[in-house]
């Protein structure tokens, strides 16, 4: 599972058009929109990296949409391809057997 944050800007005069555009499609929802900045917050829920980022593509066909912009992504390890583990923070997990000692 993927979890993605992301900020959508849009033409102020479409904000709530693109909104409600975004809240139809699967795996979206939008936490909050404001007009007067032409942005909308929103999250996506996806199977994978892959699948998330072609949600997040499709944004840019919306018309009003000018930009998309990760903010934070979440990722469980089956997702990495044999990549170390990340935290929710982002960071490198320590997924080695503690030793002995140093």
């Amino acid at each position: 599972m993927t979890i993605s944050s992301l900020i959508v800007e849009t033409l102020p005069q479409r904000t709530a058009e693109v909104a409600r555009e975004l809240a139809a499609r699967e795996g979206v929802e939008v936490h909050g929109a404001d007009e007067s900045e032409g942005k909308v917050v929103v999250t996506i829920e996806a199977p994978g990296i892959e699948e998330s980022h072609g949600i997040a593509s499709g944004f840019i066909g919306i018309e009003g949409v000018r930009g998309v912009d990760l903010v934070y992504a979440n990722f469980e390890d089956e997702n990495l391809s044999g990549r170390p583990a990340e935290s929710e923070s982002g960071a490198l997990a320590d997924t080695s057997e503690a030793s002995g000692g140093e």
